[in-house]
């Protein structure tokens, strides 16, 4: 049964501006958390969106639309992983831009503004499959902080990548009759599939929203053996509730917030903690919370595997192929020099990494930090994060740094884990969190992966 509009392998997307590779920066790709990337809508923006290629469309909030003066209507009825029938607005999204990648228009659905908002981040949109196209390649390397598309013709597979294929499951046929599926429109040009105006759940031109086909793997999870879909864009794993008890491993208290592509969300307060493997592929730590979608039939997905599975490798998803390629990851220091100078002309050239100086002291009253940044990076809000090699016998996390664009140095104490340390700037980006006053600030930041 096919779902979505089909495209030739190898060749370029419409509406796609000319080339057979396209990069974009990602933000904070050493969180380890959702894939986000700046893009403008129409010259306005930045804005962050993140990157999910098991939504069919791509969605923006209310003030994109707004800010960019787009074209908004009522459209197809979307079906959410409840099985619900859910009403959603759309717009017509006109001269995307993301990194060097640029496309003329795509149908879009539309949110309420910082619908999205995620980490104390400002989130504006989630790219999906109108972008992360069939017949491409995807990827994303944290280490180089860098996301990719290329025509399968260009793409060379890493040599020491681990090839990991996948099977398609569809969705049932209750869940494709109830979003209105109407066979596959056999056509390259993904533009002309509807126009905001038109769109109807039942004939004529419409936007097909049926749920994509799941990428499903074999996977080993704890001591139990399970059908798992492969998620690239949900920042944890997931399991049905029922098949717990096999992975012989106790539940625990977590809270994450989940958004489906429909955007209906759900608030997680349980899960599981788990070691995971699928092939030669391993993590050594995963969350899997409560898997829930009931537009695939029982039998064929217990779960999936989100970026926290992914996490210790650089990841290249060739859909032609059904195939995943995943690279083991390096040190993150040693790609630093790499990953700094992703920004381009978005950050200036500076004599210290990241446009900053990072000195520990120790005072009378504990340890002070101070960060003052380079004349050079005047007036430019400045994120970075800040590796850490703790004394001996000491272990401390990330430091993660806010400097907004008005703010020069940040000075306070820090907690007697870091007397001793050595602090390496590790990234920067011009994509700040907000602080309290407005005055910058500095917080740790755990992760599953050691620095």
């Amino acid at each position: 049964m096919a779902v979505g509009i089909a495209a030739c392998a190898g060749a370029t997307p419409s509406g796609f501006s000319k080339g057979d590779h396209w990069t974009f920066p990602l933000v904070g790709p050493l969180e380890d958390g959702l894939l986000l990337t700046p893009v403008t809508v129409r010259g306005h923006g930045p804005y962050l969106f993140a990157i999910d290629p098991d939504a069919n469309i791509t969605a923006i909030d209310k003030q994109v639309a707004d800010e960019a003066g787009l074209e908004t209507g009522q459209g197809p009825i979307r079906i959410d992983e409840n099985g619900s029938e859910q009403s959603r607005g759309y717009a017509e999204l006109v001269q995307l831009q993301v990194g060097t990648l640029a496309i003329e228009r795509r149908q879009v659905m539309l949110v309420p503004a910082t619908f999205f908002n995620v980490e104390g981040r400002q989130v504006n949109g989630v790219l999906g499959r109108d972008v992360i196209a069939d017949g491409l390649v995807f990827g994303f390397d944290r280490e180089q902080g860098i996301g990719m598309l290329s025509t399968a013709k260009a793409f060379a597979v890493p040599p020491d990548a681990i090839a990991m294929p996948y099977r398609l499951v569809q969705p049932t046929p209750e869940a494709l009759a109830m979003a209105g599926n109407q066979p596959a429109m056999q056509s390259s040009n993904a533009d002309d599939a509807s126009r905001v105006s038109v769109m109807t759940r039942n004939g004529g031109p419409t936007l097909d929203v049926a749920p994509l086909p799941r990428r499903v793997v074999s996977a080993q999870v704890g001591d139990g053996k399970f059908t798992m879909h492969l998620d690239l864009g949900a920042p944890v794993s997931q399991l049905r509730e029922a098949l717990w008890p096999r992975t012989k491993i106790a539940a625990t208290s977590v809270r994450i917030r989940l958004v489906d592509e429909v955007a209906t969300v759900r608030e997680v307060t349980e899960g599981v903690v788990a070691a995971a493997s699928a092939g030669a592929a391993k993590s050594a730590r995963v969350t899997l919370v409560p898997f829930v979608d009931k537009r695939f039939a029982l039998a064929s997905v217990d779960g999936a595997l989100g970026l926290d599975f992914f996490q210790p490798y650089a990841v290249y998803a060739s859909w032609a192929n059904s195939t995943f390629y995943l690279k083991p990851r390096g040190d993150a220091a040693a790609s630093t020099t790499a990953r700094l100078g992703r920004w381009g002309a978005a950050l200036p050239s500076c004599p210290h990494p990241g446009c900053v100086t990072v000195t520990l002291s120790e005072t009378g009253g504990g340890t002070l930090l101070e960060v003052v940044r380079d004349p050079e990076a005047a007036h430019r809000a400045l994120e970075l994060r800040l590796g850490v090699t703790p004394a001996p016998g000491k272990s401390a996390p990330p430091l993660v740094i806010e400097l907004p664009a008005e703010v020069d140095k940040l000075s306070g104490g820090v907690a007697d884990i870091y007397a001793g340390a050595k602090l390496t700037v590790l990234d920067v980006s011009p994509f700040t969190r907000p602080c309290d006053g407005n005055a910058g600030c500095a917080f740790q930041f755990t992760s599953a992966r050691a620095e």
